[in-house]
């Protein structure tokens, strides 16, 4: 009966450490990511130049400074023809990705079953433009590849879903 109890102790102090851990590690990477609203003047040149190249002629409404898994972005928000456009570039104006309001009809018909399906209903569509790199190479006489994302992140692909490290 002793012993049980010592190891039902041992158990749960372990868990308990393991909880500590798991919260201290989920800490570390809110701290590594954070977003904060900017000012035109608090972007950099040319993150900034990257921005006003995506929007084009349309005025640029909004910045902030995001940073993710270590790595500084910059964001920029104009109205495009079907509603709001959130623009994440690098410091040096390299475009990440591009996130747009839609409408629900300019939804490829497959994507809006699943997600009716899946959600019910639907108030607002995105589509979002995420910018890979993919790099064809041989190596060891096989011919390889390599995907990364614009901030050199490899993009892994996994029982047929990609995802970002």
């Amino acid at each position: 009966m002793n012993r049980e109890v010592t190891v039902i102790g041992s158990l749960i102090f372990c868990l308990c450490c393991a909880l500590f851990v798991f919260a201290d590690d989920v800490d570390k990477q809110d701290a590594q990511n954070s977003e904060r609203s900017v000012k035109q003047a608090e972007v950099p040149a040319r993150a900034l130049a990257g921005l006003k190249k995506v929007a084009g002629d349309a005025t640029l409404t909004e910045f902030a400074e995001e940073v993710e898994h270590g790595h500084k972005f910059y964001d920029g928000s104009f109205k495009g023809p079907d509603g709001n456009v959130d623009v994440l570039v690098t410091e040096a104006g390299d475009v990440v990705e591009v996130e747009e309001s839609i409408p629900i009809g300019k939804a490829p018909e497959a994507v809006r079953l699943a997600a009716e399906q899946q959600a019910g209903k639907i108030a607002t569509y995105e589509r979002k433009t995420l910018y890979l790199y993919e790099i064809h190479f041989e190596k060891d006489g096989k011919e390889r590849e390599l995907v990364f994302t614009t901030d050199a992140r490899p993009y892994l692909e996994k029982d047929g879903s990609a995802e970002k490290e």
